[in-house]
C-alpha cells in the first residue's frame, strides 16, 4: 500500500505548491497593484517603485519555479493514478476508494455489494501492510 501512501502525500504537496502560488499572487498583487496602472500597490506606496521593481523580480522567479514544481508534480500525479488503475485485488480496490476517491467505508461497502465489516476488516489489514 505504499503506492497510495506515496500518492497521499503527493497530493498535499501539491496543495502546499498551490497554496504558495496564492500567496505568491497576493504578494505581487501587494508590490504591483491590481489595476492597470503599474506599481499602484500598498507597498510600492509604502516602500517605492525600486523596492518594488526588486520583489517584483523575486516574485516572478519564485512564481516561475512554483509552476514547474506544479507542473512536474502534477504529471507524477497522473502517471501514479493510472498505474494505481490498473492494479487488481480487493485490497488495492479498497485503499484505492478510501484515499484518492475519499469514500467512506460505508460507501465502499455498497458499491461493491460487501459488507462494511468485511470492507473494514480489508482496510485493517491494508493497514498492516
Amino acid at each position: 500500500m505504499e503506492i497510495i501512501t506515496n500518492y497521499v502525500d503527493l497530493c498535499r504537496k501539491i496543495d502546499i505548491i498551490e497554496t504558495q502560488l496564492m500567496q505568491v499572487d497576493i504578494d505581487l498583487k501587494y508590490w504591483f497593484g491590481k489595476g492597470e496602472l503599474p506599481f499602484t500597490g500598498t507597498g510600492a506606496d509604502d516602500f517605492g517603485v525600486i523596492a518594488s521593481v526588486g520583489n517584483l523580480q523575486n516574485l516572478h522567479d519564485k512564481k516561475y519555479r512554483l509552476q514547474k514544481m506544479l507542473d512536474f508534480y502534477l504529471d507524477i500525479k497522473k502517471e501514479t493514478e493510472n498505474k494505481v488503475n490498473q492494479l487488481e485485488g480487493l485490497n488495492y480496490q479498497v485503499a484505492r476508494m478510501k484515499y484518492m476517491e475519499n469514500k467512506s467505508y460505508k460507501q465502499i461497502a455498497d458499491e461493491l455489494g460487501k459488507s462494511y465489516g468485511y470492507i473494514r476488516n480489508v482496510a485493517s489489514r491494508n493497514a498492516n501492510v
